[in-house]
């Protein structure tokens, strides 16, 4: 009668202890859902506030771009249908200034049809010219304003060879948060930097172009003198 009595108490312990188990995975499951979702959010946020690069296509001419740092268009102005910012870094040897040791490179490509964005690409190169060795990744969202951040395709080309996934494909548990890694650690931090570069190259052009323009007409009065 007393052995049974123990082992029911016993039962019981384990019962509770899988019960409470599962109870915390459930919570911590939640939370990591929640956490995705506020990184999508946010996600979402930049591709809104990106689209701002629009209104680089209206200039025929960028001037005053950033150190390191390239603008080009997708189409020919007036025309255009994307916009392309690039910034690159090059180590050189400190003996030979002209003697490249590696490069770097990081651009995004933002597409629009009319007004509405509609394609982000990014890609990251990087070159070590002493062992001629490239790797290139390419992230690229061809439905940057749905609600569906996980449908980015990601693709990779280096020396192990190359491979193409989603997302969707990387671990997103409590446990192994490879998913919500990727957005918190790279991919946000990627687009507020590209976000910041897309301000400064938009305020340079709004102060250049007023300059500009009273330059020519000092230089049209001018020509009134003879």
């Amino acid at each position: 009668m007393r052995m049974k009595l123990l082992q029911k108490i016993r039962n019981q312990l384990l019962l509770s202890s899988v019960l409470l188990f599962c109870a915390h995975s459930l919570i911590g499951e939640s939370a990591h859902s929640d956490r995705e979702k506020l990184l999508d959010k946010e996600i979402l946020s930049l591709y809104r506030d990106l689209s701002r690069a629009r209104d680089l296509m209206s200039y025929e001419f960028i001037v005053g771009e950033p150190k390191n740092t390239s603008v080009s268009f997708l189409g020919k102005y007036p025309n255009r249908t994307g916009v392309k910012i690039k910034k690159f870094f090059v180590d050189t040897d400190p003996g030979n200034k002209a003697k490249v040791r590696s490069s770097d490179e990081k651009s995004i490509t933002l597409e629009f049809n009319g007004v509405t964005l509609s394609k982000v690409e990014i890609s990251v190169i990087t070159e070590d010219v002493q062992i001629q060795h490239k790797s290139k990744t390419k992230i690229i969202d061809n439905t940057p304003l749905d609600d569906q951040i996980n449908d980015i395709e990601l693709q990779f080309n280096g020396l192990d060879g190359s491979s193409k996934f989603l997302l969707s494909d990387l671990s997103n548990e409590a446990t192994k948060s490879e998913r919500n890694d990727f957005k918190k650690d790279f991919y946000i931090k990627f687009l507020l930097d590209f976000h910041a570069q897309i301000s400064a190259i938009l305020a340079s052009q709004k102060e250049r172009g007023p300059k500009g323009q009273k330059n020519m007409f000092k230089q049209l009065n001018g020509s009134l003198k003879y």
